[in-house]
């Protein structure tokens, strides 16, 4: 494993100390407070996959708060937590909810929120970029506070992938292996949100949220493009192009900003897991950048370091290993290279 915390190692007057480090080291800060105040016991197992982590808690009893001065914009996380032998109970954006062993719920980093089990527990929790998560359902807001299936479906399906990872958590995996793993989890994660029947069901209108969906999986599907436009766009999805900017009113970006934001998450993603032998040119073309140097100067601003430096560990431990046939992403949003 990558990192693991334990309280089993610590004195009983500091391991609450010491919970609370191990807890923000993880995932970002919140305030503790415990069922029992003079004893506890904790593990926290944690692994890195690329774009993701994935996490095993085990602990007594405790509730996590999240407060508004703790909570940053800078760097928005995703928490996909399912727990194993005791519910939990949630609270964020004006919804609580019960989260049960068999289903999963969403907790956003930048809004404050109360978690908490009463009993002891393991939790398995899968921390996700928003943006990687937003690449593929838009806005993960909408989805949060709410107790999701993995029992049945595709949620069921996200389920068994937790399972099987925690049953083989010694694995040395090397990181192509662990970059595909991660991105596994987090397109069964977006197929499960987008199957679920109550997705659509927040403050915005379903209607709009439809709206949404398909015009998120059609720029999904025809991302190496270089010519995807709003008009084309909204064309294609039956609306006009004033009611798809309408729609983007209340988002943080616009249309055309949107979409360079996804080509270069999907860039990013790709660059963890194609073969060595595949150029960064071919990646550049691959999410609609038909100019390499534009493509070079937009992933530095947003990623802080050149797709070179990205790819320079992978290209040093050499080729031949899970090469992406074709320049695909595992989510199938790129089916095609564009010359």
């Amino acid at each position: 494993m990558d990192k693991t915390f334990s309280t089993l190692e610590q004195r009983s007057n500091s391991s609450f100390g010491y919970w609370n480090r191990a807890v923000a080291d993880t995932y970002f800060d919140m305030h503790l407070s415990y069922q029992n105040s003079e004893h506890f016991n904790g593990v926290l197992e944690a692994w890195d996959l690329s774009v993701v982590q994935l996490s095993c808690m085990t602990s007594d009893g405790a509730i996590y708060k999240r407060v508004q001065k703790d909570c940053s914009t800078n760097e928005r996380q995703v928490l996909v937590t399912l727990p194993v032998q005791s519910e939990i109970e949630f609270s964020q954006l004006g919804r609580t909810t019960r989260c049960d062993p068999g289903q999963f719920l969403l907790e956003l980093s930048e809004e404050p929120f109360v978690f908490g089990h009463s009993r002891h527990n393991e939790m398995w929790v899968l921390k996700i970029p928003v943006s990687s998560l937003r690449a593929r359902i838009g806005e993960p807001k909408r989805f949060c506070a709410r107790s999701y299936d993995a029992q049945e479906g595709v949620g069921g399906l996200l389920g068994d992938y937790f399972r099987l990872m925690m049953r083989n958590r010694e694995m040395a995996y090397d990181a192509n292996v662990r970059a595909l793993m991660g991105a596994h989890f987090v397109d069964l994660l977006a197929l499960s949100l987008q199957g679920h029947p109550d997705a659509l069901q927040s403050s915005q209108s379903a209607v709009r949220d439809a709206h949404l969906a398909r015009i998120e999986e059609y720029v999904r599907k025809n991302l190496c493009d270089p010519d995807l436009a709003p008009d084309s766009i909204a064309q294609a999805c039956g609306i006009s192009l004033r009611y798809l900017h309408l729609l983007f009113k209340d988002a943080e970006a616009s249309v055309c900003q949107w979409i360079r934001e996804k080509r270069l998450q999907s860039a990013y993603e790709m660059l963890q897991k194609a073969a060595p032998q595949t150029s960064i040119a071919q990646i550049a073309y691959a999410v609609g950048f038909s100019d390499h140097a534009q493509f070079s100067n937009a992933f530095r601003k947003k990623f802080g370091q050149a797709p070179s430096e990205l790819r320079a560990p992978k290209m040093a431990r050499g080729a031949g290993r899970v090469p992406v046939a074709g320049i695909e992403i595992a989510s199938g949003a790129i089916s095609r290279t564009h010359h």
